[in-house]
């Protein structure tokens, strides 16, 4: 071959492979994050730090903040052409998703990083698969409050703070409060989560919020650890849809099927009802009244809203019940930048990661560090004071293999007597219908 065609060759050849590697190395600075498309702001702050100090560039993929939102995520991460770098993932997905193969092992990535000294074991348990590995990083926390309108309990007779006893309490408040306010367009005496719309909410802030509270060891009423069973445990799911149907059809003291449904429902009550004496009781995360420092301010929110336990069934020991959840950070196995990935999830896991976006959100923090920082206790209007003595009776999602797919089956129960179209006992039997569908009869425990 001709010297110049062989030169021009290997210098052809080498432009390709320079051109190849500057687009490698561009691409490797690059970092897509997987997130609610209504959260960004949380992030921006420690985000745009991130890239400051490190020269990466970060892209945000962002997914609407819906019920196909889980659906939408796993999509993403199906094909390696759309699988982002970083995602946040529900912290009750990260064990199905992980034995599934979906999620990277940060074991190696992380077993240098000193910040994990910092995450509490019950935190740290959060981010592993049923292997024991890590997959994931808790970025937040929370915890369950029966919130009540005291403006709104003095109008019956109710002053100070408020703990009811027992669920019946609960109800007799409620059916006073819709009594006292029957000329209020649209009022809500109670609102509990009870719809496929807000799936989740309603699995974990109705349906195991109440069954966490009924007799028995949670979460013996629903899982069996030693056996690796699910569990139908009809005496105290008997307890917890009686109560649903109690306050949704025998006193309707709750939120009409259409408001249940209604995808806009969840700001309304933080931008419309809970302003507007529109609402009397709200049981939601513990992150609500710190919406009105930041997202939707409203400086007098602490005067007006008090925060309540809610209290297991028939008031017997521990006398209250709540459910503690949570976001992670973790990486897919097809991302194309891992290594960029576990940068970036430890930067939004830093002190300064963490501290940022409960300041904003009024989440809890699993960091502890950040838990005892002076300006993270001290914030208003927030209820972290409250949300910390709830953490000694707080009760964690049964994470383990299935629950992805079994939760929402939980909310279909909740929303089939809701709306009132099964008896608590028919809920019951579909329950365990889905459960043997999809679990096998040998892999469930009725009683």
């Amino acid at each position: 071959m001709n010297r110049r065609i062989v030169s021009t060759v290997m210098t052809a050849a080498m432009v390709a492979t320079m051109l190849a590697t500057t687009v490698s190395a561009e691409e490797n600075k690059v970092v897509k994050i997987a997130v609610q498309g209504d959260s960004l702001t949380w992030h921006q702050e420690i985000v745009d730090k991130f890239q400051e100090e490190t020269g990466y560039t970060v892209e945000p993929i962002l997914i609407p903040a819906d019920q196909d939102m889980y659906t939408k995520t796993m999509l993403l991460m199906e094909s390696e052409e759309t699988c982002p770098d970083v995602i946040a993932e529900d912290g009750f997905m990260v064990k199905s998703d992980a034995s599934a193969g979906k999620l990277y092992c940060l074991d190696d990535a992380l077993a240098d990083w000193e910040d994990l000294s910092k995450f509490s074991d019950a935190m740290l348990e959060g981010g592993k698969g049923a292997d024991g590995k890590t997959y994931a990083v808790q970025c937040s926390t929370d915890t369950q409050i029966l919130f009540y309108n005291k403006e709104l309990l003095a109008g019956i007779g109710i002053e100070g703070d408020w703990q009811p006893a027992n669920w019946q309490e609960v109800i007799d408040v409620a059916s006073k409060l819709k009594e006292a306010n029957a000329d209020v367009e649209d009022f809500i005496p109670l609102f509990m989560y009870a719809s496929s719309t807000y799936p989740e909410e309603t699995s974990m802030r109705t349906f195991q919020l109440l069954l966490s509270g009924t007799k028995g060891e949670w979460p013996s009423q629903l899982y069996d650890a030693e056996t690796g069973k699910w569990v139908v445990d009809k005496e105290n799911l008997l307890t917890t849809f009686n109560f649903v149907n109690d306050i949704f059809n025998t006193y309707g003291v709750t939120e009409t099927p259409a408001q249940a449904a209604d995808p806009s429902m969840g700001d309304l009550l933080v931008t419309d009802y809970m302003q507007n004496g529109k609402i009397g009781l709200y049981v939601t995360g513990s992150w609500t009244l710190g919406q009105f420092a930041t997202q939707y301010p409203w400086p007098e929110v602490m005067d007006v809203w008090g925060c309540a336990n809610m209290p297991t069934s028939e008031g017997q020991d521990p006398g209250y019940t709540t459910m503690s959840g949570g976001w992670t950070w973790a990486i897919p196995e097809k991302a194309a930048n891992k290594e960029g990935g576990v940068e970036l999830l430890k930067y939004l896991c830093s002190y300064d990661g963490i501290h940022a976006r409960v300041m904003y959100c009024g989440e809890a923090s699993p960091r502890t560090d950040v838990a005892e920082a002076e300006d993270y206790l001290n914030q208003t209007p927030s209820a972290i004071p409250f949300t910390k003595e709830q953490l000694s009776f707080a009760h964690f999602r049964p994470a383990y293999e299935g629950y992805s797919s079994i939760t929402t089956s939980f909310t279909a129960a909740v929303e089939s007597i809701a709306t009132g179209d099964a008896t608590p006992e028919e809920a019951i039997d579909t329950l365990q219908e889905e459960m043997i569908r999809l679990f096998g009869e040998e892999n469930v425990i009725v009683k």
